[in-house]
């Protein structure tokens, strides 16, 4: 690959370290030209380990001035990803904008808007899409092999203390003046974002709660608890529950047919998630016409060949275990690659990164109205406690 595209990062904490800079040097055709972080020397200190040849404290300087720069990752806190995103599409960088793409449904169809007048790609990092045994669900749903989808639910549940005391370099997740909220846009946005595009339907109304039930006020004021319920524009519903206090991680998603049940995990396993992927379908299946992502994880159960002894096969669940490597992020970092090489659009579109913002505000909305509220909004949203910068143009 003779093209070498040049990415800025801006955000040097926890998630860039751990998911984009790596993913940018084990891509191939991707290189890391610029760090920026409103912190001198976490700035410098990241553009040192990896290799970028500059680096900034101001999003607008990198912008304008440093050379070779294609494209931009912002993972930064999400009260300034609207700014952030529309600057870079304004001088004619493409974008990759962490999850939640912003914290009003307003903020967020900026975001696309401008992505789309200026003609850059625009993803969002839903990272939870490119795990591999997702991606298989998805295909296994599309193909039909567990009927007509109409339940499914999506969890997440993550203590703060998980993730705030060992991981993060900050602690803007606490502000809710800053990140709008915690368990309906934290962890929630994976679920969401996760259930929707199984479904492949967009939201037709929402009602829910999204409150702060356990930790102090004087610890966060964001929301640890949410509920959500989705209506589908095809008529079916799903449920989306998460919350910030639960110390046992778990992360699971449902999805339950009129042929079957597919069931996947990604952050954590237990008694009761063994394997972060099983499938049980009630179609008859003979050995040669089962799927090949089934065929290649149903192992037999009594006898080595008792798939070519019954026709159709025995009807059963069928767990399954894809390789780790490459991750989840690596496989998005080389899919962005891929989408500006081909010009294509991103799995993880805007307008898909803005209709889970417009989820997130329905709840909120929700619980102003006591009852279902339909999407798209009438109007801006702006959750609890957040405080809007003022809105660059």
């Amino acid at each position: 690959m003779s093209k070498k595209f040049g990415f800025g990062v801006l955000g040097c904490g926890s998630i860039a370290h751990i998911a984009h800079f790596p993913s940018i040097a084990k891509t191939e055709g991707a290189e890391l030209v610029a760090c920026c972080d409103v912190s001198e020397e976490q700035a410098s200190k990241a553009a040192d380990q990896w290799g970028a040849k500059h680096w900034f404290t101001d999003h607008n300087e990198m912008y304008e001035k440093c050379d070779g720069l294609d494209a931009v990752i912002i993972a930064t806190p999400n009260n300034v990803h609207r700014n952030q995103a529309i600057g870079a599409a304004k001088r004619g960088l493409h974008v990759v904008v962490e999850k939640p793409l912003a914290i009003t449904n307003t903020e967020a169809w900026d975001i696309v808007n401008a992505c789309r007048e200026h003609k850059v790609k625009l993803m969002v990092g839903c990272d939870r899409r490119f795990w591999t045994h997702n991606q298989w669900a998805k295909k296994l749903i599309e193909d039909g092999v567990i009927g007509e989808v109409l339940m499914s639910r999506a969890s997440l549940h993550e203590h703060w203390h998980n993730y705030q005391n060992h991981v993060a370099h900050t602690d803007f997740r606490l502000d809710c003046s800053v990140a709008g909220g915690a368990a309906i846009s934290d962890t929630g946005a994976h679920a969401i974002d996760l259930l929707t595009w199984l479904n492949g339907q967009k939201v037709k109304r929402v009602v829910g709660v999204a409150q702060r039930a356990a930790m102090p006020e004087s610890y966060t004021q964001c929301d640890d608890l949410a509920w959500a319920m989705l209506e589908f524009e095809n008529g079916s519903t799903a449920v989306v529950h998460c919350n910030r206090f639960s110390h046992a991680v778990s992360q699971s998603t449902d999805l339950w047919g009129t042929e079957g049940t597919i069931h996947t995990a990604t952050d954590a396993t237990n008694p009761f998630q063994s394997v972060p992927m099983a499938v049980f379908t009630n179609k008859d299946y003979n050995e040669e016409d089962l799927p090949q992502i089934l065929k290649d994880y149903r192992w037999p159960q009594v006898f080595w060949v008792e798939d070519r002894i019954h026709r159709p096969l025995q009807k059963r669940w069928i767990p399954i275990v894809p390789p780790r490597s490459p991750n989840n992020y690596e496989r998005m970092c080389e899919h962005f690659m891929g989408c500006l090489m081909r010009d294509e659009e991103p799995l993880v579109s805007g307008d898909d990164g803005a209709r889970a913002i417009e989820v997130m505000c329905g709840v909120f909305k929700s619980m102003e109205t006591g009852g279902w509220v339909d999407l798209p909004l009438k109007e801006e949203v702006v959750p609890p406690h957040y405080k809007p910068l003022p809105k660059e143009e």
